[in-house]
């Protein structure tokens, strides 16, 4: 539809791609131009469908088509909001919304959600980093997913969840190192060649060599201690004390 409108007045589509978002969702507000909404459908399907397959893959086309149901019978009044940031509040309340009539992907003749739904599992399979984002939990992967992938501020994403800009800041950063250490292991390692591997295997080796040795040669030298010199007297020999004779047993003893 989009395209054969563009074909019967291009005048009218250029005028339509120079315009905002904002601008936009204001023009078809009021006027209920199905071209302008199929502007902002084209700039917007692809990254929210990526968004919703991540977040609910069983439910993310039923999901979505009742979020563009809901802008084409009851558009934003921004006032002087970001419609990206309308968006993806949007479909946050959608998502979170407990009453909300989707059909289960896994109703019984359904084949054609059923399809859907095993190709949106196979693609996140097929890759290593969609499958570490499926294992945060929920708040975590909402958090990383609307600041990283869809570009939305922090700010705007604490206003999503309804928490302090702090705490969101911790969760993001929680996301972060859990998707990290789920793709390379608890800690990153410089790769090295085989070369430089066997280099530093020497170089311990002979590190421990030379403590062994230092080890060695300090328990010798405790071991075995030097003998001191005798100390030189100043008469030149040990002095030698003679017996008393029972006849001066009283008086002092001399030094022979």
């Amino acid at each position: 539809m989009g395209n054969k409108a563009k074909e019967a007045n291009p005048m009218f589509a250029e005028k339509l791609c120079i315009l905002s978002d904002e601008e936009l969702a204001s023009r078809y507000r009021d006027t209920r131009d199905h071209r302008v909404f199929q502007e902002i459908y084209l700039r917007y399907k692809d990254e929210l469908f990526r968004y919703c397959a991540q977040m609910v893959p069983h439910r993310c086309t039923q999901l979505m088509e009742a979020f563009w149901s809901a802008f084409l019978d009851t558009p934003p009044e921004l006032q002087r909001r970001r419609l990206k940031n309308w968006l993806y509040i949007r479909l946050n309340r959608l998502l979170r919304a407990p009453g909300t009539s989707t059909p289960d992907a896994d109703t019984p003749g359904d084949t054609s959600a059923c399809a859907q739904v095993d190709a949106l599992n196979s693609a996140l399979k097929c890759s290593e980093i969609l499958q570490a984002i499926q294992q945060l939990p929920i708040a975590q992967r909402n958090i990383f997913l609307l600041f990283t992938e869809c570009g939305l501020s922090l700010a705007t994403v604490a206003d999503i969840e309804r928490i302090p800009l702090a705490r969101c800041r911790a969760i993001l950063e929680q996301s972060r190192n859990s998707i990290e250490r789920a793709l390379n292991g608890s800690a990153r390692k410089p790769w090295k060649s085989a070369v430089t591997l066997a280099k530093e295997a020497e170089a311990r080796a002979a590190e421990e060599n030379a403590n062994n040795k230092a080890t060695e040669e300090l328990a010798g030298r405790t071991q075995v201690s030097p003998r001191k010199p005798r100390v030189a007297l100043p008469w030149g020999k040990t002095p030698q004390v003679a017996a008393a004779s029972p006849a001066t047993a009283d008086r002092s003893v001399e030094v022979a």
